[in-house]
Protein backbone atom coordinates (compact mmCIF):
# COMPACT_ATOMS: atom_id res chain seq x y z
CA UNK A 1 0.00 0.00 0.00
CA UNK A 2 1.59 3.36 -1.23
CA UNK A 3 -1.22 5.57 -2.31
CA UNK A 4 2.08 8.11 -3.34
CA UNK A 5 3.21 9.41 -6.72
CA UNK A 6 6.81 9.27 -6.90
CA UNK A 7 6.50 12.93 -5.97
CA UNK A 8 4.35 12.16 -2.74
CA UNK A 9 8.03 9.73 -2.11
CA UNK A 10 10.55 12.10 -3.19
CA UNK A 11 8.74 14.62 -0.44
CA UNK A 12 9.44 12.22 2.31
CA UNK A 13 12.69 11.33 1.53
CA UNK A 14 13.77 15.04 1.14
CA UNK A 15 12.14 16.11 4.32
CA UNK A 16 13.02 13.48 6.60
CA UNK A 17 11.11 14.93 9.28
CA UNK A 18 9.47 12.88 12.15
CA UNK A 19 6.00 11.95 10.54
CA UNK A 20 7.99 11.30 7.10
CA UNK A 21 10.07 8.73 8.69
CA UNK A 22 7.17 7.31 10.17
CA UNK A 23 5.63 7.15 7.34
CA UNK A 24 7.90 5.63 4.68
CA UNK A 25 8.86 3.20 8.05
CA UNK A 26 5.49 2.05 7.03
CA UNK A 27 5.30 1.86 3.40
CA UNK A 28 9.19 1.51 2.73
CA UNK A 29 10.19 -0.40 5.51
CA UNK A 30 9.98 -2.71 8.63
CA UNK A 31 8.10 0.10 10.92
CA UNK A 32 6.68 -1.72 13.68
CA UNK A 33 6.12 1.21 16.29
CA UNK A 34 2.72 2.41 14.71
CA UNK A 35 0.44 0.31 12.14
CA UNK A 36 -0.38 2.32 8.87
CA UNK A 37 -4.31 2.72 8.14
CA UNK A 38 -4.05 5.44 5.67
CA UNK A 39 -2.52 7.60 3.41
CA UNK A 40 -3.04 10.42 1.25
CA UNK A 41 -1.23 12.77 -1.37
CA UNK A 42 -2.72 16.77 -2.03
CA UNK A 43 -1.49 19.30 -4.39
CA UNK A 44 1.10 20.60 -3.56
CA UNK A 45 2.53 17.84 -2.67
CA UNK A 46 1.65 17.59 1.06
CA UNK A 47 0.86 13.65 2.61
CA UNK A 48 -1.36 12.91 5.94
CA UNK A 49 -1.78 9.46 6.65
CA UNK A 50 -3.45 7.90 9.30
CA UNK A 51 -1.88 5.61 11.96
CA UNK A 52 -2.52 3.67 15.21
CA UNK A 53 -0.90 2.12 17.79
CA UNK A 54 -1.09 -1.69 18.55
CA UNK A 55 -0.23 -1.01 22.24
CA UNK A 56 -2.09 2.09 23.41
CA UNK A 57 -4.79 1.98 20.89
CA UNK A 58 -4.05 6.45 20.04
CA UNK A 59 -4.74 7.39 16.58
CA UNK A 60 -1.90 9.87 15.05
CA UNK A 61 -2.36 12.14 12.26
CA UNK A 62 1.22 12.43 9.96
CA UNK A 63 1.29 15.43 8.32
CA UNK A 64 4.10 16.43 5.78
CA UNK A 65 4.18 19.74 3.89
CA UNK A 66 7.13 21.43 2.11
CA UNK A 67 6.91 24.89 4.36
CA UNK A 68 3.93 25.89 5.32
CA UNK A 69 0.63 23.24 5.13
CA UNK A 70 -1.89 25.10 3.42
CA UNK A 71 -5.91 24.91 3.50
CA UNK A 72 -6.18 21.37 1.73
CA UNK A 73 -3.87 20.11 4.20
CA UNK A 74 -6.15 21.52 7.48
CA UNK A 75 -9.26 20.41 5.31
CA UNK A 76 -8.20 16.84 5.67
CA UNK A 77 -6.81 16.41 8.44
CA UNK A 78 -9.74 17.85 10.34
CA UNK A 79 -12.34 15.00 9.54
CA UNK A 80 -10.04 12.68 10.87
CA UNK A 81 -10.06 14.19 14.05
CA UNK A 82 -13.69 14.09 14.04
CA UNK A 83 -13.94 10.48 13.15
CA UNK A 84 -11.81 9.37 16.31
CA UNK A 85 -12.87 12.30 18.59
CA UNK A 86 -9.19 12.29 19.95
CA UNK A 87 -5.88 12.19 18.13
CA UNK A 88 -2.36 13.20 17.98
CA UNK A 89 -1.19 15.37 15.51
CA UNK A 90 2.05 15.21 13.94
CA UNK A 91 3.69 17.81 11.75
CA UNK A 92 6.92 19.93 11.43
CA UNK A 93 4.76 23.17 10.17
CA UNK A 94 3.91 24.87 13.78
CA UNK A 95 1.18 27.12 11.61
CA UNK A 96 -0.27 24.04 11.29
CA UNK A 97 -1.33 24.08 14.71
CA UNK A 98 -2.74 27.41 14.82
CA UNK A 99 -5.12 26.47 12.32
CA UNK A 100 -6.62 23.56 13.90
CA UNK A 101 -8.50 25.96 16.68
CA UNK A 102 -10.81 27.69 14.13
CA UNK A 103 -11.58 24.54 12.46
CA UNK A 104 -13.49 23.69 15.41
CA UNK A 105 -10.51 21.81 17.18
CA UNK A 106 -9.79 21.34 21.06
CA UNK A 107 -5.85 21.19 21.76
CA UNK A 108 -4.19 19.94 24.68
CA UNK A 109 -0.77 18.07 25.58
CA UNK A 110 1.80 19.26 23.04
CA UNK A 111 6.03 17.47 22.63
CA UNK A 112 8.42 18.92 20.47
CA UNK A 113 11.11 16.58 19.31
CA UNK A 114 14.39 16.82 17.44
CA UNK A 115 15.40 14.65 14.75
CA UNK A 116 19.03 13.61 15.08
CA UNK A 117 20.72 12.61 11.88
CA UNK A 118 24.46 10.89 11.65
CA UNK A 119 26.19 9.39 8.40
CA UNK A 120 29.45 7.52 7.87
CA UNK A 121 31.10 10.51 7.58
CA UNK A 122 29.68 12.38 11.04
CA UNK A 123 29.99 9.66 13.10
CA UNK A 124 32.47 8.81 15.84
CA UNK A 125 31.79 5.91 17.36
CA UNK A 126 32.39 5.33 21.30
CA UNK A 127 34.62 2.36 23.14
CA UNK A 128 33.03 -0.08 25.09
CA UNK A 129 32.70 0.79 28.63
CA UNK A 130 34.73 -1.80 31.02
CA UNK A 131 32.81 -4.57 33.13
CA UNK A 132 29.97 -5.09 30.77
CA UNK A 133 28.97 -7.50 27.70
CA UNK A 134 27.19 -6.60 24.72
CA UNK A 135 25.13 -8.47 22.28
CA UNK A 136 22.51 -8.56 19.54
CA UNK A 137 19.26 -9.71 21.30
CA UNK A 138 16.57 -12.74 20.02
CA UNK A 139 14.00 -14.62 21.60
CA UNK A 140 15.93 -16.09 24.21
CA UNK A 141 15.99 -12.40 25.90
CA UNK A 142 12.61 -11.29 25.36
CA UNK A 143 11.25 -11.98 29.10
CA UNK A 144 14.94 -9.79 30.47
CA UNK A 145 14.08 -7.36 27.28
CA UNK A 146 10.75 -6.82 28.57
CA UNK A 147 11.34 -6.66 32.29
CA UNK A 148 13.98 -4.27 31.95
CA UNK A 149 11.36 -2.03 29.70
CA UNK A 150 8.48 -2.45 31.90
CA UNK A 151 10.75 -0.86 34.45
CA UNK A 152 11.08 2.20 32.47
CA UNK A 153 7.54 2.04 31.17
CA UNK A 154 4.60 0.14 30.76
CA UNK A 155 4.04 0.56 27.16
CA UNK A 156 7.82 0.09 26.40
CA UNK A 157 7.45 -2.98 28.11
CA UNK A 158 4.56 -4.02 26.13
CA UNK A 159 6.65 -3.30 23.02
CA UNK A 160 9.53 -6.06 23.90
CA UNK A 161 8.09 -9.05 21.64
CA UNK A 162 8.10 -6.37 18.62
CA UNK A 163 11.31 -4.85 19.22
CA UNK A 164 13.24 -7.91 19.90
CA UNK A 165 11.13 -10.21 17.28
CA UNK A 166 10.47 -7.90 14.39
CA UNK A 167 13.62 -5.29 14.93
CA UNK A 168 16.83 -5.24 15.54
CA UNK A 169 17.52 -4.63 19.14
CA UNK A 170 21.16 -4.80 21.31
CA UNK A 171 21.65 -5.18 25.11
CA UNK A 172 23.92 -4.58 28.00
CA UNK A 173 24.71 -7.11 30.16
CA UNK A 174 26.04 -6.70 33.88
CA UNK A 175 27.11 -10.94 33.88
CA UNK A 176 23.73 -12.66 33.39
CA UNK A 177 21.63 -9.34 34.62
CA UNK A 178 20.25 -7.40 31.04
CA UNK A 179 21.05 -3.34 32.24
CA UNK A 180 20.53 -1.30 29.21
CA UNK A 181 18.87 -1.99 25.88
CA UNK A 182 18.60 -0.15 22.55
CA UNK A 183 16.32 -1.10 18.73
CA UNK A 184 15.27 -0.27 15.72
CA UNK A 185 11.84 1.18 15.31
CA UNK A 186 12.26 1.28 11.40
CA UNK A 187 15.18 -0.03 9.22
CA UNK A 188 14.93 0.43 5.24
CA UNK A 189 18.08 -0.24 2.61
CA UNK A 190 19.08 3.78 3.00
CA UNK A 191 18.50 4.66 6.22
CA UNK A 192 17.50 2.94 10.11
CA UNK A 193 15.41 4.66 12.73
CA UNK A 194 17.42 4.02 16.05
CA UNK A 195 15.19 4.24 19.79
CA UNK A 196 13.88 2.88 22.98
CA UNK A 197 17.54 3.81 24.32
CA UNK A 198 17.05 2.82 27.95
CA UNK A 199 19.59 1.47 31.05
CA UNK A 200 18.99 0.50 34.15
CA UNK A 201 19.19 3.64 36.84
CA UNK A 202 21.39 1.71 39.12
CA UNK A 203 24.25 1.63 36.24
CA UNK A 204 23.69 5.18 34.35
CA UNK A 205 26.92 7.59 34.46
CA UNK A 206 29.05 4.30 33.45
CA UNK A 207 29.28 4.61 29.65
CA UNK A 208 26.33 2.20 28.76
CA UNK A 209 24.04 4.04 27.43
CA UNK A 210 26.59 5.98 24.97
CA UNK A 211 27.90 2.67 23.87
CA UNK A 212 24.59 1.28 23.22
CA UNK A 213 23.92 4.20 21.32
CA UNK A 214 27.12 4.10 19.55
CA UNK A 215 26.45 -0.14 18.75
CA UNK A 216 22.90 0.29 16.76
CA UNK A 217 24.27 3.38 14.78
CA UNK A 218 27.28 1.39 13.88
CA UNK A 219 25.06 -1.50 12.82
CA UNK A 220 23.24 1.03 11.00
CA UNK A 221 25.52 2.70 8.74
CA UNK A 222 26.80 -1.04 8.14
CA UNK A 223 23.91 -1.45 6.00
CA UNK A 224 22.26 1.82 5.14
CA UNK A 225 23.29 5.55 4.47
CA UNK A 226 22.07 6.88 7.34
CA UNK A 227 20.73 6.38 11.01
CA UNK A 228 17.89 8.67 12.58
CA UNK A 229 16.77 9.27 16.12
CA UNK A 230 14.38 11.21 17.83
CA UNK A 231 14.54 12.99 21.29
CA UNK A 232 12.20 15.24 23.00
CA UNK A 233 13.00 18.98 22.78
CA UNK A 234 14.44 19.45 26.01
CA UNK A 235 16.04 16.19 26.93
CA UNK A 236 19.45 17.68 26.88
CA UNK A 237 20.89 14.78 28.03
CA UNK A 238 20.02 12.25 25.26
CA UNK A 239 20.74 15.40 22.71
CA UNK A 240 24.07 15.54 24.14
CA UNK A 241 24.70 11.74 23.94
CA UNK A 242 23.94 11.58 20.39
CA UNK A 243 26.27 14.85 19.12
CA UNK A 244 28.76 12.88 21.13
CA UNK A 245 28.43 10.57 18.55
CA UNK A 246 28.32 12.89 15.77
CA UNK A 247 24.24 12.98 15.77
CA UNK A 248 23.05 16.41 13.91
CA UNK A 249 19.84 17.97 14.57
CA UNK A 250 17.79 17.87 11.58
CA UNK A 251 14.53 19.04 12.31
CA UNK A 252 12.06 19.56 14.55
CA UNK A 253 8.58 18.02 14.95
CA UNK A 254 5.93 18.62 16.75
CA UNK A 255 3.07 16.33 18.34
CA UNK A 256 -0.49 17.85 19.92
CA UNK A 257 -3.19 16.30 21.03
CA UNK A 258 -6.43 17.49 19.37
CA UNK A 259 -10.15 16.54 19.97
CA UNK A 260 -13.21 17.64 18.46
CA UNK A 261 -14.50 20.78 20.38
CA UNK A 262 -17.79 19.46 21.88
Amino acid sequence: MSGLTNEGLRLLRELMDMPSILVLGALEGTLWLDELEEVRELEGPSVVALMKSPYTGDTFIDVICRGRCGRKVLEAVSPYIYSVERAWVSSSDPSLVDALVPSGVRLGESLAFYVMRADGASFRPSPPPPGFSFTALDEHDLEAARSLLASWDEVKGAQASDMVMRGNSYGAWAGERLVGIVGTYATTPDWWYLGNLFVDPEFRGRGVGRYLASLATAEALNSAREAYATVEYDNSVSRGLLARLGYRAHAVSTVIEARKAS
